[in-house]
């Protein structure tokens, strides 16, 4: 019984397998992927019970399962390129936004030294210590009204100075970049 299988097959094999090579090349234009594909296609059909599964002509059958297989090679590899030119995309945009940003740490540096000192001070606790203004007020004594207006003083200076770097930076946020 698994001879005269083995032995259908083999004829069904050689009966195809140039005919189905010559399809797959057309749709495929590579003669070692079309021989790659016709052979899955074979071993496909070996894997499964072929002669109870084919109810059309096994040739209308092979000829169905090349195209099939080819075309979803043909969208693997489609994927593919899109995946790795997103890669690419990706880390060009992140090349690019890390640019972006030793850049703006860079203007911000001198926009913050041109500040009065007072006022520098005040930013630098709020906005890197993260410390509240009543702290602030308390650490430099001073009062709360006047850390409000080095703050507010110092906000004005650096949107001023670094308004370019704001478009940029809301360009980066809004793409994703």
């Amino acid at each position: 019984m698994l001879l005269d299988k083995e032995k259908k097959f083999e004829e069904v094999f050689r009966a195809h397998f140039g005919e189905l090579h010559r399809y797959a090349f057309k749709i495929l234009g590579n003669t070692e992927t079309a021989e790659e594909t016709v052979q899955q296609v074979f071993l496909k059909l070996w894997e499964k019970d072929w002669q109870r599964i084919i109810h059309t002509s096994v040739r209308s059958y092979l000829y169905r399962a090349v195209y099939n297989e080819s075309v979803n090679l043909i969208k693997r590899e489609q994927r593919k390129v899109r995946y790795e030119i997103d890669l690419q995309h990706a880390g060009a945009n992140h090349t690019y936004a890390e640019q972006s940003d030793t850049e703006l740490r860079r203007q911000l540096h001198v926009a913050l030294a041109r500040l009065p000192e007072k006022s520098r001070m005040v930013f630098e606790m709020s906005r890197f210590q993260e410390l509240k203004y009543h702290e602030i007020a308390d650490a430099l004594t001073l009062s709360l009204k006047t850390v409000e207006g080095h703050m507010t003083r110092a906000l004005k200076h650096l949107r001023h100075h670094l308004a370019d770097y704001l478009n940029l930076l809301t360009l980066i946020i809004m793409t994703g970049l």
